[in-house]
Parts: structure tokens; sequence; C-alpha cells
């Protein structure tokens, strides 16, 4: 999560950093997800990506971004395989 707020925040000038850490905590509280709700997002996006190839649990990263005019569901998911046929599970 550290490295993410880094990314979205960058180095600058404190008043800059400041107005992006709050812009960060205005978007999270305006879509009202808690930190449980990314947690089943991040298990259901486990569980739909492992009927189609072998991922690493562990690596996945889920985070809400936020441009000018959208805001943005991102994953990282390391994938170590791709299943010639997809699970029916």
């Amino acid at each position: 999560m550290l490295s993410i707020l880094r990314r979205l925040l960058g180095n600058g000038p404190s008043g800059d950093i400041a107005r992006k850490r709050m812009q960060f905590v205005l978007m999270h509280d305006r879509v009202d997800i808690t930190p449980d709700m990314m947690e089943a997002v991040k298990n259901d996006i486990i569980k739909v990506l492992s009927r189609y190839m072998e991922i690493d649990n562990r690596s996945i990263k889920v985070d809400l971004e936020q441009g000018k005019d959208f805001m943005a569901l991102i994953s990282n998911v390391q994938v170590k395989r791709v299943y010639r046929h997809a699970s029916s599970t």
C-alpha cells in the first residue's frame, strides 16, 4: 500500500503532497469501500483468475485510482502459467 501511495503522491512540495493525500482519503470515503470489502474484491479476483491461470495468491494487490473524470480498480497479479482449458469451478 505504501508503494502505491508513493506512486500516487510522488515527490514534490509538501503542500502538493498533502493535497494529493487528502484527495486519496476523500476518494476512499466517497466510494465507501471498507478494508473488508476490498479484501472480498481481492478474493473474488483470485477465484475468477484461478479458473484460467495459476497465480501467486500472495502477490495480488488491489487498489482504487482516481483520475479527473473516473475511478479505476487497479489489480496487479503475478501469473505463473495459463491453463490450456478453463476450469469449470
